[in-house]
């Protein structure tokens, strides 16, 4: 919650504001990371689970630079820079309705839920326009570690 999730959300969100090639490479491999965690459960020791998931991560970082094309990244970096604020707004709003699922098991949007949600919506904006100040994704990975780390702070000690 504190540190390997801030940076797999970053990435699949942050990477395609202000993108790099790399940033660009960085999201999909994000993203297939996080389809994978959805049908494959590891059930081992958090430092093994760690371990691998920065293995299959880093497999298809590699994976994926070499199979898609240069010209495509540059053609993607091209579009979304010139469009980084809807861009921005677009990511940030699918960030927070993401969060839905930390709330309910089940898609079902009420006005309770969706003023859970907005709070996650201005993060992900906020997280984004660090991106696009700093240049860098460390940033807004810090900033999210940092806001999952007072929650899960405040939570643990109600325990």
């Amino acid at each position: 919650m504190v540190v390997f999730a801030p940076i797999i959300e970053e990435l699949m969100f942050r990477t395609l504001v202000k993108p790099t090639s790399k940033d660009l490479i960085l999201f999909v491999s994000s993203w297939g990371f996080f389809i994978i965690g959805l049908f494959v459960s590891i059930d081992l020791e958090w430092y093994y689970k760690y371990i691998i998931s920065i293995l299959i991560l880093a497999f298809l970082f590699f994976v994926f630079k070499r199979i898609i094309p240069t010209v495509y990244l540059h053609q993607a970096t091209t579009f979304l820079n010139k469009h980084q604020i809807t861009t921005l707004q677009i990511t940030s709003i699918i960030f927070g309705f993401l969060h839905i699922f930390n709330y309910v098991d089940s898609l079902t949007l009420n006005s309770i839920l969706f003023l859970l949600i907005v709070p996650r919506i201005i993060a992900g904006h906020m997280f984004g326009k660090i991106k696009i100040e700093n240049n860098h994704m460390i940033w807004p990975i810090l900033l999210h570690a940092i806001n999952n780390g007072v929650v899960f702070a405040i939570v643990s000690s109600k325990y």
